[in-house]
């Protein structure tokens, strides 16, 4: 019970509002099952929605947890293994059992419907714990409600009726856990870290507990990682054979944006488009092919998710602090604001990269959803997206270190581009491309260029830094 009791204690030190609401439904229920015993009438109807959010946010959190403890080092513990069964004993008859006898006591129809869907329930949010990126094997359910909804409901209405629909369920919810728990268990060689300036966007959905956390990578995102690497090192081999051909301060600087930004090479650009227009397609085909939305929304959504790459650039120069230094003895600048103009020369790259995303990825939208007019979502996309892109890179080359706030920029930056895209485009229609357009790019190019050239002179003033972060 001790270490049941040190189990559960991590997940509350990591998740304690979790933990906390998890528990306070888990007891909302409970009561209300002892109310409904007494004879009030209604109570099964309320409790029913409230066990089922609490035992989804539980088993996520629980998902969480295990991820932090099943490292490799955890299984040199003495009866590690029987330890995590022990405890999954205690979270069964907590989360399963003990509502189980109140539905029997309840006489609740369905009993064994019920049953098997708590186990369900339960199941799918240890794989969501377990594996951040297990939305996907949900969303074949939402394909059907959306696009079969009629079907649909007469499947539901014959499987209810069905004595093996609750079997079903339960190997289902089985072959879940199974598939979300045997590959924490698994005690396997680490893969080798990615670059802390990659832009894959690969391992972003991992967020991990505690440092030392194996990073995880399915099959299919090793062979795209795979992909990427193989572009990097192909054209940092072409960077480098042509400084060797003719050194020049040009090519240098292409050497050093090789060195800092491995993934953002023409061929790697083009792979991450690539899988991004196939992911779109097959949204909106299969999921939103009712065009009940309004198609002007896509444009801000594809300045939105071309500026997701500049948080990473805070993250990542500050963990490649360390590894700096290498670049700083190579370069031998002869002063401290030489090298920092070469590292935000460097990083300007990430600007005409980021437009260009978000003018394809508005293309494709537009073409997808048949937008009304797609060259005013282009024309103020464009706009919009430099000068979001400048304003981006300069607040996360400065900006703060901490979680919090850099998650405050990133929802300030991303917000104000909502509101500026709508605000441009709104100039556009009521004025005209000149007239409109023109307004909007003195403003936002004004604004963008000055947050830009201030903090590149606030950068060239700060001593490089070469220390490891902490945390």
């Amino acid at each position: 019970m001790k270490t049941s009791w040190h189990i559960w204690l991590q997940l509350f030190r990591r998740m304690p509002v979790l933990v906390v609401i998890a528990n306070a439904l888990w007891l909302a229920t409970l009561v209300l099952g002892i109310m409904a015993l007494n004879g009030t009438s209604g109570m099964v109807a309320l409790g029913a929605p409230l066990f089922g959010m609490g035992t989804w946010f539980w088993h996520m959190g629980q998902g969480y947890s295990l991820r932090s403890l099943c490292i490799p080092e955890s299984f040199l513990l003495p009866d590690f293994r029987r330890r995590l069964l022990q405890y999954a004993a205690i979270d069964v008859v907590q989360w399963i059992l003990i509502p189980l006898v109140f539905a029997a006591l309840l006489h609740t129809p369905y009993l064994p419907l019920v049953a098997s869907m708590v186990v369900l329930i339960a199941a799918i949010g240890l794989m969501m714990g377990c594996n951040p990126r297990a939305g996907v094997f949900i969303w074949p359910a939402f394909i059907v409600l959306g696009w079969m909804p009629a079907l649909f409901a007469e499947v539901m209405k014959t499987a209810v009726q069905s004595p093996l629909t609750p079997l079903l369920i339960l190997a289902v919810a089985v072959l879940i856990v199974r598939l979300s728990v045997t590959p924490l268990l698994r005690v396997v060689d680490r893969d080798v870290d990615a670059s802390p300036l990659e832009s894959t966007s690969l391992g972003r959905m991992q967020t991990r507990g505690i440092p030392g956390e194996p990073r995880r990578t399915g099959a299919f995102g090793k062979r795209i990682a795979a992909l990427y690497d193989t572009t990097s090192q192909r054209a940092m081999t072409r960077a480098l054979a042509s400084y060797k051909r003719h050194p020049t301060l040009t090519r240098r600087m292409v050497l050093v944006r090789r060195l800092l930004l491995p993934h953002d090479n023409p061929e790697a650009i083009a792979l991450r488009i690539a899988l991004v227009a196939v992911m779109v397609i097959f949204y909106f085909f299969l999921v939103m092919h009712r065009q009940h939305f309004n198609a002007v929304l896509i444009g801000a959504y594809s300045i939105m998710l071309s500026l997701s790459r500049f948080p990473q650039l805070n993250v990542g120069m500050t963990r490649m602090r360390p590894n700096m230094a290498d670049l700083y003895l190579t370069l031998a600048p002869e002063t401290r604001a030489e090298y920092q103009k070469v590292v935000s020369d460097a990083l300007t790259v990430l600007v005409p990269i980021s437009i260009l995303t978000a003018l394809v990825y508005t293309t494709l939208g537009a073409l997808v959803v048949h937008a009304a007019d797609p060259w005013r979502m282009l024309f103020v996309a464009a706009i919009v997206s430099a000068s979001a892109s400048l304003a981006a890179l300069a607040a996360h080359l400065i900006g703060p270190e901490g979680t919090t706030g850099r998650t405050i920029v990133n929802f300030v930056i991303l917000f104000g581009v909502m509101g500026v895209y709508w605000g441009g485009y709104w100039l556009v229609d009521t004025f005209d491309y000149f007239v409109g357009g023109g307004i909007l790019t003195v403003i936002t190019f004004g604004f963008g260029l000055s947050a830009w050239f201030t903090a590149q002179r606030e950068y060239l003033l700060r001593p490089p830094r070469f220390d490891a972060p902490i945390g």
